[in-house]
């Protein structure tokens, strides 16, 4: 049995749903041996070193662009002395300059082409980029050997020059040409040479028809909601079991979210194609539930739903050398929806009570959001005990820290709650749908601040609330130290082997679906 998630996503933010695909790729791999995780657009450098730095294999991704051709490796390969040697003779250039992760060949003092390096594999490339009089006009991208080339013009956007991307064309093993894409505006199409021309929903309909699926494969949608590769899946996908993994909440109270109210988009979409969905799985009993009755709500059938958490805990961590007194953590995507300017103003207000207590945050986002909330720390004269990290690999961190902050108005189940309570922490968020009320029991090992959606305005109860609260669990040293050794007993109930259980179970449902399609004799052999 193979089972293939879409999709990676390209060109965006690291979010929740990333996270979730990761802690789920280990536990696929050890219940079937055969996953492949596919980007259905296609990926740059970045977007590979990110999803295989969080636990992706990439050996396991696959792209629908390089379905065409013969080459489907994913991993960078041309040596740089190689390349080098080559250019020479072909650029005739005459000077070099090395910088951190590139290298420019010049030509009368002027860059001609530009080489991409691999991050820490230095001696290999990925990336060539060709000038011409300072422009840009070609780029080539390397595997184990020329993936595709891009072609650009010339072209003028509010009185400023750019790089227009016009045409990509993509290579076999031998050189030889596979096909071409090209872009016209917002519009692109694909020849190729034996005349055939497609459209993008075209295009990945033949990618969905090559992938030959059957009823020995089990499709896992992490997204739903209008992506081109949906509809060509439920329509060429033959008898494939669809899982649709629902991540985040479906249903949007008013002032939930500034972006969203009532049904999430990915959702409206999830209920329209229900039908050709074979189960649904949510993180949260209580996410079943509402789900449930939303759909008896819009008059659609009430589909099957399991319920797995989207992550787990590999094992429960404990300090190496003591937490640092005082200290408060948050690891958050820094966006609007998750309130983390709210948590800068409760610990700004709980530091006047007491001096000694300290925040890190780690995370990305917006730059903008990024700079309104280190503006407010510096307005504030908080710099020294309010740290902003960025984006970084916390697994190790959380045990390092006594408390854990969360101000999201919408966790589905989260992932950095969860990991802070599996090394000990005591946590404060939100008493909001769905996960803060499994991991945080007030009391126990943490406090929940009220907060009712439709009437947060601009939150001053909740900064008060949590500014309070923070006051209140360092009041104690023994009781906090209680609230510890509870989170790891909750915490015991998210570790991995567990969830990966749960995940064998849904599973093998299709193993006894194949066996009782063809007979136990071809259903063994699977």
């Amino acid at each position: 049995m193979t089972v293939y998630i879409f999709n990676l996503l390209v060109n965006y933010f690291p979010c929740g749903v990333d996270n979730a695909q990761a802690y789920r790729a280990g536990m696929l791999d050890a219940i079937c041996g055969s996953v492949r995780y596919v980007y259905t657009k296609l990926p740059t450098a970045r977007e590979l070193n990110y999803y295989e730095r969080i636990g992706i294999p990439i050996n396991e991704m696959i792209c629908a662009h390089q379905y065409f051709t013969d080459n489907h490796s994913l991993r960078a390969g041309g040596r740089v002395d190689v390349k080098l040697e080559k250019l020479r003779g072909s650029l005739h250039y005459t000077d070099i300059r090395y910088e951190n992760d590139r290298i420019n060949l010049l030509k009368n003092s002027r860059i001609i082409a530009s080489i991409a390096l691999c991050g820490e594999h230095k001696e290999y490339f990925h990336r060539i980029l060709y000038f011409k009089e300072a422009k840009l006009i070609r780029t080539e991208v390397y595997t184990d050997g020329l993936l595709y080339a891009e072609y650009y013009m010339t072209a003028v956007s509010e009185g400023r020059p750019y790089a227009k991307l016009t045409r990509r064309t993509f290579f076999n093993r031998n050189g030889s040409v596979a096909y071409d894409q090209i872009f016209d505006e917002n519009k692109e199409w694909y020849l190729f040479p034996d005349g055939r021309c497609c459209t993008k929903s075209e295009f990945l309909a033949e990618f969905v028809k090559k992938l030959n699926l059957t009823e020995k494969n089990v499709v896992l949608l992490d997204r739903f909601s209008q992506f081109d590769f949906v509809q060509p899946l439920f329509r060429f996908g033959n008898r494939a079991r669809f899982i649709a993994v629902v991540h985040s909440g479906h249903y949007f109270e008013k002032n939930e979210t500034p972006n969203r109210l009532y049904l999430n988009s990915d959702y409206f979409y999830l209920f329209k194609y229900a039908r050709f969905v074979d189960k649904i799985v949510v993180s949260t009993q209580e996410q079943k539930k509402e789900f449930m009755e939303k759909q008896r709500e819009h008059g659609q059938r009430v589909s099957e739903i399991e319920v797995i958490p989207a992550g787990g805990i590999s094992r429960l961590r404990y300090p190496e050398t003591g937490r640092k007194p005082y200290s408060l953590l948050a690891v958050s995507r820094l966006d609007t929806d998750k309130r983390v300017d709210w948590i800068i103003k409760a610990v700004i207000k709980a530091h006047r009570e007491n001096p000694e207590v300290s925040l890190t945050i780690y995370g990305n986002g917006k730059p903008a959001y990024i700079q309104e909330l280190q503006c407010l720390a510096i307005e504030n004269d908080a710099q020294q005990y309010i740290r902003f990290m960025g984006y970084a690999d916390v697994t190790e961190v959380y045990k390092d820290y006594e408390v854990f902050l969360s101000s999201s108005l919408l966790e589905t189940l989260g992932l950095s709650v969860m990991e802070a309570v599996g090394s000990g922490m005591a946590a404060i968020g939100l008493n909001v749908k769905y996960g803060n009320r499994l991991f945080i029991h007030p009391g126990e090992n943490g406090y929940l601040v009220d907060a009712d959606p439709e009437n947060v305005g601009d939150g001053e109860r909740q900064i008060e609330d949590m500014a309070g609260k923070i006051v209140e669990i360092f009041r104690d040293r023994e009781r906090l130290e209680v609230f510890h050794r509870r989170s790891y007993e909750i915490a015991g109930e998210f570790l991995s082997s567990k969830i990966q259980e749960k995940w064998k179970r849904l599973l093998r449902e299709g193993d006894e679906y194949v066996e009782n399609l063809f007979g136990d004799n071809e259903g063994s052999a699977l």
